[in-house]
């Protein structure tokens, strides 16, 4: 029958397949009603020939889903490469800037220096964002960093200094931000467990940036504690490197997305950026719960619709912020707000008198434990804005 079904009747056979193919791909497998019945009729072997074409289905799947996340996986490499750009160009824009002088206070600077017996090199300019810097080289040069000799340069230079780089020989002082934040942390485990799938952490960078991250790995315990110190880890080394927040999180989304394939976890992301030479900032979320900010008596919330990290490549949601003194943002993981019932928050945030941010941390804990219950790791941070 070879030549009479492949060769004679050709087009009526290969309809019979064609039409057969899109229930046995839906399916997974094919059945023998997927087949017109002259042709089951008329095939001696149709059995075996039935278990060699739902190899080949299962093989075909099989290919596509290969296929499938290997151009994942080339987008999320082709991805980290195009950060990878973003960031030397960066870097290269940086390095080209011009800096400006300031020729009147570095002459008051080497006064100073020889008044103090000290001799070396000098240069006292405005970097990229308009912030003074110092820089002194020689030996002894170390003495200016002691808190007197701080005040007595900031008195020189009329602006607040604050120490930066350190080297033997070698001192970088800035100018100082005007503003500072306050933090308030509270955070209690799920019940039963030893570990907290909640992990977080704050630092400052030299360019006055401060930056808040709050991440809930999937679950609870070990697993999810391993999960979310490995994103806080990743995050906190790119942002310290001088990446801004939204390509970091590209990063580490991509970076965990294609881990995912081995794993099968994700974590939320929650990361507060604050400039505190300006107040300006952004959140950035990756799953992650509402944040909360309290400006005079007005609570907003802000919420985004991405994924949490390793689920799947992609931007995160970004909320910019324009913050002055008195403000307050408070960070929550899921564990705290039970969805979308969430106004007894609200109340509390609007109700706070700004004097501890640690205060309101906890009775929002206390209050969350009563209303929702220990079911989940629960974490909140309050940040509030001061002059410093």
């Amino acid at each position: 029958l070879q030549g009479t079904c492949w060769q004679r009747d050709y087009v009526s056979t290969y309809s019979a397949l064609n039409d057969a193919l899109p229930v046995m791909l839906d399916r997974g497998k094919g059945e023998g009603g997927d087949f017109p019945g002259w042709f089951t009729a008329r095939c001696i072997h149709f059995p075996r020939f039935l278990q060699a074409a739902n190899e080949e289905v299962v093989a075909l799947r099989y290919r596509r889903h290969y296929q499938s996340r290997l151009r994942e996986s080339r987008g999320a490499v082709c991805r980290q490469y195009e950060t990878l750009s973003d960031i030397l160009s960066a870097a290269a824009a940086e390095l080209s800037a011009e800096l400006t002088p300031d020729p009147a206070r570095e002459r008051r600077l080497k006064q100073h220096l020889a008044d103090l017996g000290l001799e070396g090199e000098t240069a006292v300019y405005y970097d990229e964002a308009g912030h003074l810097r110092l820089e002194l080289e020689g030996e002894g040069m170390e003495v200016l960093a002691t808190p007197q000799e701080q005040k007595a340069l900031s008195d020189l230079m009329g602006m607040p200094m604050r120490c930066g780089e350190e080297l033997p020989g070698r001192v970088t002082l800035v100018q100082a931000e005007p503003l500072m934040a306050v933090a308030g942390i509270a955070a209690r485990r799920r019940e039963g467990q030893t570990e907290s799938g909640d992990t977080g952490t704050w630092f400052k960078r030299e360019d006055g940036s401060l930056f808040v991250l709050l991440c809930d790995g999937m679950g609870s315990g070990e697993w999810a504690h391993r999960e979310s110190a490995l994103a806080v880890r990743l995050l906190e080394e790119f942002l310290r490197s001088g990446m801004d927040s939204a390509a970091a999180l590209r990063t580490v989304n991509s970076a965990l997305a294609l881990r995912n394939e081995e794993s099968g976890a994700f974590t939320t992301v929650d990361l507060l950026r604050l400039d505190l030479y300006t107040g300006s900032g952004e959140v950035c979320k990756l799953g992650a719960a509402p944040t909360y900010l309290r400006k005079g008596g007005t609570v907003g919330r802000f919420t985004g619709a991405a994924l949490p990290a390793g689920l799947a490549p992609g931007s995160p949601d970004v909320t910019r912020l324009d913050l002055v003194p008195g403000d307050c943002v408070v960070l929550t993981s899921d564990g705290v707000a039970d969805g979308e019932a969430d106004d007894w928050l609200r109340e509390l945030v609007a109700a706070f008198d700004g004097e501890s941010p640690r205060e309101l941390a906890q009775t929002v804990m206390e209050e969350s434990e009563k209303r929702v219950g220990p079911a989940d790791d629960r974490t909140t941070v309050v940040i509030q804005l001061k002059r410093r």
